[in-house]
């Protein structure tokens, strides 16, 4: 039976559960305060250009100027009650990534306006070049091999849709080898616990008691095939060649696979073992110079891990026990992606082939409730009582905040290079690359904050986006992608297509600042004549009347204002107004506002 290419529903709760499994016997290491802030973060995004090269653009708003937004309200700390909503006009700005409004796939409507199309997920790690339509389904769904749309047809449609597409290039060494085998079939192991109710043959791979797991068979050979480098690299040549064609480039990026630290438990059909970070710089180095001999220009972005364990620890740290942690003991007990790069930057200047350009990681909510698994297929679902909607707009400051503690898991465990739970992904990021491999960007593969059906969930990936491009993020891919008319995709049409006319955040973002309980963005045009703002209001009973002040701006000659408050049509007129230099409007509870400005 023909299915569509996605990815059954992932099991993040399960990976979670995994996580704090292996921290049961962490080793405690806390830090009393929160490492400072350096100027090392103050990178702009790699852009990629019309043409479809890459561009190292400089920043210029500092991780200081950027929590003038103030954002959702903290649950300790200090409340910035009293900051005032103002747009700093006379500021260069710094430039905005296209690509950091991406999604998974491109089956969503386009006016939608997504920018980037991303091939990813467990299922990719797994895809045949060669056959071009089967890939294996993995962990997700029975240990499969089925039948999908080919990487054409979905370059295709992302090249319909006006976006670019980056695409997964599997490096873990087994692809499918056809369209009908599994790993588990019951010829060779009668009992099972489930069966797929299409394919009878094929089991879960677990015993009938529902938790014990099978051994897989040694020779994986009779339902996969082996993957080299020079495969990846053919297919590759093949794609630019397509492009060329074209007549422009649409894939613009290459992943180097998906999530290896999980290899072993989502692929443990034919990678039994935890990924090691030996195998992991081999194979990133191996496929790495594949791609970038078959299409030098080309973004070339890696490792795709998971979440927070996978940025310090490998799979077989994960499966040992943090506090065992063999793989990392043996590297001078170096954090993963530290290491990772180092090795890749040394790589480079012995060889003067850069095998990576941009750091990808991959973030999903780890606090109760907030994100989980929906039943169309995605990650999309979560509660939406007032609890944990606040809870949800607190969790975006991990993407930032240095002083927010994660309020999961990851705030309890207090390991190695936890920092009290803080995560601050985009500045421990950029600082780790500016620390071991200096002028790599950094994008977020993976994410979502979960309750795309309601209007928090929206309010929350609106916040995401503005701070992506505040914080100078490379690309991002939302997972899956917001459907049509689910709250989530009012959120990309707030910054893509805000009145159904092409109408967008605009291509040079300046300082901003906003009280606590509300965020500000600010983007202007090349010519400085047309201005762009998005406002948020986090609170889900209040009204918040907001004067935003137009610092340095001339009186702006004309406004035209939107707003997304929950309801079934849309984005609305909204009725703000020009007093002098300065914005007036009331923002709804629960609401994206978007406020366009022209002249004079």
């Amino acid at each position: 039976m023909t299915r569509a290419p996605h990815p059954a529903p992932s099991a993040l709760a399960l990976l979670a559960l995994v996580a704090v499994v292996g921290c049961d016997s962490c080793t405690k290491k806390e830090s009393k305060t929160p490492a400072p802030a350096g100027d090392a973060a103050v990178t702009g995004p790699v852009i990629v250009a019309p043409d479809g090269s890459k561009i190292q653009s400089t920043g210029v708003i500092t991780e200081e100027l950027a929590a003038q937004v103030a954002g959702p309200v903290p649950k300790t700390g200090k409340i910035k009650a009293a900051t005032p909503m103002a747009v700093t006009c006379k500021s260069a700005g710094q430039p905005v990534s296209p690509t950091i409004f991406g999604i998974a796939w491109a089956d969503t409507d386009k006016d939608i306006g997504a920018t980037a199309h991303r091939w990813g997920g467990n299922t990719t790690s797994r895809y045949n070049p060669k056959l071009g339509n089967a890939w294996s389904t993995a962990n997700d769904w029975f240990y499969e091999n089925i039948e999908i749309d080919s990487w054409e047809k979905f370059v295709a449609k992302a090249a319909d849709k006006g976006g670019r597409a980056s695409i997964t290039v599997p490096m873990m060494g087994w692809v499918a080898k056809d369209t009908e085998g599994c790993a588990f079939s019951t010829k060779h192991f009668p009992h099972q616990d489930k069966t797929d109710p299409h394919r009878a043959h094929c089991g879960n791979g677990k015993k009938p008691d529902g938790k014990t797991l099978l051994d897989p068979p040694k020779d994986p050979s009779a339902w996969q095939t082996r993957i080299t480098p020079e495969d990846v690299g053919a297919w590759v040549a093949k794609i630019k060649a397509a492009d060329q064609k074209r007549g422009r480039r649409v894939v613009y990026q290459y992943i180097l696979d998906n999530e290896p630290a999980l290899w072993d438990s989502t692929h443990r059909d034919v990678h039994p073992e935890g990924m090691t970070y030996d195998e992991l710089l081999e194979k990133t180095i191996a496929f790495g110079t594949a791609v970038r001999k078959a299409d030098p220009e080309a973004i070339i972005a890696g490792p795709a891990e998971w979440g927070w364990p996978g940025y310090f620890y490998s799979g077989k740290d994960a499966k040992a026990g943090f506090r065992v942690k063999p793989d990392r003991r043996a590297h001078d007990d170096q954090p993963l992606l530290a290491w990772y790069l180092r090795k890749l930057h040394e790589h480079e200047k012995k060889t003067g082939v850069r095998v990576l350009d941009v750091l990808d990681v991959h973030l999903y909510p780890q606090a109760d409730g907030v994100q989980h698994a929906d039943e169309e297929g995605g990650d999309g679902g979560g509660n939406t009582d007032r609890a944990t909607n606040d809870l949800r707009f607190r969790t975006t400051r991990s993407l930032w905040d240095r002083d927010y503690a994660d309020e999961s898991w990851i705030g309890e465990q207090k390991v190695d290079d936890n920092e009290n739970g803080r995560v601050y992904l985009i500045p421990r990021m950029k600082e780790l690359i500016a620390k071991n491999y200096p002028g790599l960007g950094f994008q977020i593969g993976e994410y979502n904050f979960g309750a795309e059906h309601h209007v928090a969930g929206a309010v929350a990936l609106a916040e995401a986006l503005g701070r992506f491009a505040l914080h100078g993020v490379s690309h991002a891919f939302y997972w899956t992608y917001p459907k049509k008319p689910k709250p989530a995709y009012w959120a990309f049409r707030a910054y893509r297509n805000y009145d159904g006319a092409g109408g967008r955040f605009l291509d040079t973002i300046v300082p901003s600042s906003s009280p606590s309980g509300t965020s500000l963005f600010a983007s202007r045009d090349e010519s400085g004549k047309k201005w762009v703002l998005v406002a948020l209001n986090f609170s889900a009973d209040r009204p918040f009347d907001a004067s935003i002040a137009l610092d340095g701006c001339a009186a702006p000659g004309a406004i035209r204002s939107f707003v997304y408050t929950g309801t079934p049509t849309g984005m609305t007129s909204g009725d703000a107004k020009i007093e002098g230099a300065s914005v007036k409007a009331r923002l709804p509870p629960y609401s994206i506002s978007v406020f366009e400005l022209t002249g004079p």
